[in-house]
């Protein structure tokens, strides 16, 4: 379990500093937050790419979006574990500090999680909530 925790911790950090560090993160993040405009974007390079014709687009597109939906709901499924492990870390270490320590580490990492959900979490779209 202690290693589980480890692992899921790391892969937040880095994932947190790729996102400062490689704009591809932060990229593909923006790209999959909203899943119809994405099997769009895929549709038509598909295309253009390979020449499609209409009975080519019209059996590829379910496809286009199908994946585009299972990329959006795996993105909320792994950005709602990540805050709840930062969450359920946070609390932790804040029950070990003095009431003075612990109002300002609380305080500080409001502003901390608030931008973990804008890095993280989709945004709200006609394909369902994305708040966690």
């Amino acid at each position: 379990m202690f290693l589980c925790v480890f692992l899921l911790g790391a892969a937040a950090g880095a994932l947190l500093a790729i996102n400062f560090a490689d704009p591809r993160f932060s990229t593909f993040l923006n790209k999959t937050s909203d899943p119809n405009a994405l099997a769009q974007r895929v549709d038509k390079k598909l295309t253009s790419q390979y020449k499609l014709d209409a009975d080519e687009q019209a059996r590829i597109a379910p496809l286009t979006q199908k994946m585009a939906q299972n990329l959006f709901q795996l993105r909320k499924h792994f950005a709602t574990q990540v805050l709840a492990t930062l969450d359920a870390s946070h609390a932790e270490i804040a029950a070990q500090l003095t009431p003075e320590q612990r109002d300002a580490y609380v305080k500080d990492n409001v502003g901390r999680r608030d931008r973990a959900v804008a890095v993280l979490m989709p945004p709200a779209t006609n394909a369902g909530s994305a708040q966690p």
